[in-house]
């Protein structure tokens, strides 16, 4: 059986190794951070950042909200329909604001900044499978993220990055 089947909420332990805190722990982190940002900033790029980090918060919290919260293991079907409502909420957000707000600022952002976006998700997609007992295809394709993520933010994180402090719309 799967390392998350045996879990209870004690573990794993963040006193044992710094990478084994939950991820519901690094989740309610994302949340508290991306919050902040988006309470402050006003420039679009940094507010699809902070999005991008809510988001992915969201995800993390959703993930680990049936085994700390409830109790139950990640295979539960209420672990499943929570997970799920986590994603259903995310999803109808987002369709929300591009309903009332437009899609324009989509036509702001380019090759840099989707890639670099899409370097942060991948590198949470190895996150996720972090020193975990699984197959070994799924440890392969966690290695692959997070090689994945490296190259992208190496070729266009910079780019981005530097727009973000410039001040570039």
């Amino acid at each position: 059986m799967a390392h998350e089947t045996h879990c209870v909420p004690a573990c794993p332990s963040f006193t044992l190794q710094a990478f084994r805190l939950h991820h519901f722990y690094y989740g309610v982190g994302f949340l508290i951070v991306s919050i902040t940002v988006l309470a402050f900033a006003s420039r679009q790029r940094v507010r699809w950042d902070a999005a991008l980090v809510l988001g992915i918060g969201m995800g993390l919290l959703g993930d680990e909200a049936g085994l700390l919260l409830l109790r139950v293991p990640y295979s539960s079907p209420i672990s499943l329909i929570l997970l799920a409502g986590f994603a259903t909420s995310l999803f109808l957000g987002a369709i929300h604001a591009a309903l009332r707000d437009g899609t324009w600022e989509f036509h702001v952002l380019d090759q840099a900044d989707a890639l670099t976006a899409t370097s942060a998700l991948l590198a949470m997609f190895g996150i996720l499978y972090l020193d975990r007992p699984l197959q070994p295809i799924v440890e392969a394709a966690g290695l692959l993220s997070w090689i994945s993520a490296l190259v992208l933010l190496a070729l266009f994180g910079k780019r981005h990055f530097l727009r973000v402090l410039a001040r570039v719309p």
